[in-house]
């Protein structure tokens, strides 16, 4: 069970970056790093195409998916989670989001038009407190 999410201010400002440049449209992209214990350390936020390029919803380009998490893989990471963007809307997930993020257990970072918050899946949607 994750209850943290560490990630650093360049991280964040990447995100914040996809959001505006990607802006009306949704951005996405994985976040690699550790697990341990309660906590997830992302040590690099990767963007990774939206392929529906929609407004209201994501789905990550499935090679750069798999090319992000081989690579994850050979320097003894994980993806730890997925961030998108909500650019005109708020961080809260959406009825999209909800019946996705079932079949998931990794972190969603959502960023919004009103600041960025991570989510779980635990029977429904739980906060994850986000550090610097």
């Amino acid at each position: 069970m994750i209850n943290e999410l560490k990630i650093s201010r360049h991280d964040i400002a990447l995100i914040q970056s996809e959001l505006e440049a990607n802006k009306p449209y949704e951005a996405c992209g994985v976040l690699i790093g550790t697990v341990k214990g309660s906590t997830a350390y992302v040590e690099k936020a990767l963007p990774v195409a939206n392929v529906k390029r929609t407004r209201r919803s994501f789905e990550l380009d499935p090679k750069e998916f798999y090319a992000a998490w081989d690579g994850a893989e050979k320097e003894g990471k994980e993806i730890v989670g997925i961030y998108h963007t909500h650019p005109v809307t708020s961080a809260v997930p959406s009825l999209w989001d909800r019946e996705t993020m079932e079949n998931e257990t990794s972190i969603w970072l959502i960023a919004g038009a009103d600041g960025m918050r991570a989510y779980v899946w635990e029977d429904g949607v739980r906060p994850v407190n986000m550090k610097q």
